[in-house]
């Protein structure tokens, strides 16, 4: 994965990944994550639940005993003066909302009531602009500030130039790119409403609950990148454009990242990735892509009527027609 002698350099070292839940993020994480010059980390906010209950990183090793992060998070210890090993949780990334797999030690109502009173004021002030004491955001901004480090942390101990962060949050995107402009790029992934609403059903949860869920990300993740940042430093992508025509898409992407198209991310299967939180796809071996269409049979009229009346706008609005 090293750089060959004369290639160009980019002025892209973070690639944030924004998107609602189940729109394809690990899928384009892991295709990115395919050049020579780019590694995927995943939802790496998640980083210290997963060192806290040893999950498995996409090499196959319990996190704890992978090679990479073991030298990661002994470089972090020695610039961060933490102990990760001892607490993962000294490792502060932030406040990520933890759902399939689940920390209960950590994940407490008392953590839940902080996080949302700090991302209220967080929005208050990228969106509003109100002035929000230094104090009351210090845990925020320690965990943007910590996620740079472990950024920059990744990119030596891999040798490579770029990584990708594919944990969602517009509120940390936005942070990110204010403390690095010149080298944050965002991009904002969308995947048809229909088809997060079918997803849902399938999970057995409730599609009109997903919907809003998928609405409500989208209405405030847009006004927040636009008043926050430039348009050269973000683009849209389609799940559905990518899925359908891989090759056309990731050319495109890498265009806007500064990068140089190469076939093999393609076969991303075929390249090692040290990802340790992100949707089980990353561990399906014979994983192909191909557009997920089965919301065109699956759902029922009254479901695309549901759908139409509650978010049909915002779905055409993002290009899903």
């Amino acid at each position: 994965m090293s750089r060959k002698r004369g290639d160009a350099v980019s002025d892209t070292r973070y690639v944030y990944i924004c998107s609602a839940g189940h729109s394809g993020s690990t899928l384009l994480d892991l295709l990115l994550g395919s050049h020579s010059r780019i590694a995927s980390l995943g939802e790496i906010s998640h980083l210290p639940k997963n060192l806290a209950l040893d999950t498995r990183c996409t090499c196959g090793a319990p996190v704890r005993q992978c090679a990479v992060w073991r030298e990661v998070t002994r470089r972090l210890d020695a610039v961060l003066g933490t102990r990760i090993d001892v607490d993962p949780y000294s490792l502060h990334l932030g406040y990520p909302l933890a759902v399939d797999v689940v920390d209960r030690g950590h994940q407490t109502r008392g953590y839940l009531l902080r996080r949302k009173l700090v991302l209220a004021l967080a929005w208050l002030k990228y969106r509003h602009g109100v002035a929000i004491p230094e104090a009351l955001l210090s845990g925020f901004e320690t965990g943007i500030d910590n996620n740079l480090v472990l950024y920059d942390t990744v990119r030596d101990v891999l040798g490579v130039d770029t990584v990708v962060d594919s944990s969602k949050s517009y509120l940390k995107a936005v942070a990110i790119y204010r403390k690095r402009p010149q080298h944050v790029r965002i991009i904002l992934l969308s995947r048809d409403g229909r088809g997060i609403m079918f997803s849902h059903r399938k999970r057995r949860s409730s599609p009109l609950a997903g919907v809003h869920l998928w609405k409500r990300y989208y209405e405030r993740a847009l006004p927040l990148l636009h008043a926050n940042v430039p348009a050269q430093a973000w683009l849209h992508v389609r799940y559905e454009d990518l899925a359908a025509a891989p090759d056309a898409e990731l050319r495109k992407i890498c265009a806007g990242l500064g990068l140089a198209f190469e076939p093999a991310m393609l076969d991303f299967q075929a390249h090692q990735h040290h990802i340790t939180n992100g949707n089980n796809m990353r561990f399906t071996a014979g994983a192909t892509i191909a557009p997920d269409t089965q919301w065109q049979n699956g759902l029922s009229s009254r479901e695309l009527w549901e759908f139409e009346r509650l978010a049909g706008s915002l779905n055409r609005w993002l290009g899903h027609t």
